[in-house]
């Protein structure tokens, strides 16, 4: 997969308090800005918490309405191994 690299390194660090506005603005940027990005999925971390075990995988959101990470209830914290992943227009059908 072309993100393993990232998944790795982004389940090794911390989290910073703003890490999901961050994100989820540069994705709402490449939104708006028309660009090839239609939304955003989390991606799970495989030995994660209950709670991100429980979130749909496959659900596309604007970033407006992408559920902030970590989530509340996980037990990782600013651990947690779960991250965005943009959601490219060839990929996601508004059909």
């Amino acid at each position: 997969m072309s993100f393993d690299w990232l998944n790795k390194f982004q389940r090794q660090i911390e989290k910073p308090d703003n890490y999901a506005e961050k994100t989820l603005a540069q994705y709402r940027l490449g939104i708006k800005a028309k660009g090839a990005i239609a939304g955003v999925r989390i991606e799970i971390d495989p030995q994660g918490c209950a709670a991100c075990q429980e979130v749909d995988t496959t659900a596309v959101y604007h970033p407006d309405d992408a559920p902030h990470l970590p989530l509340p209830e996980c037990t990782k914290g600013k651990q947690c191994g779960c991250v965005y992943r943009p959601v490219m227009s060839y990929e996601h059908d508004d059909r």
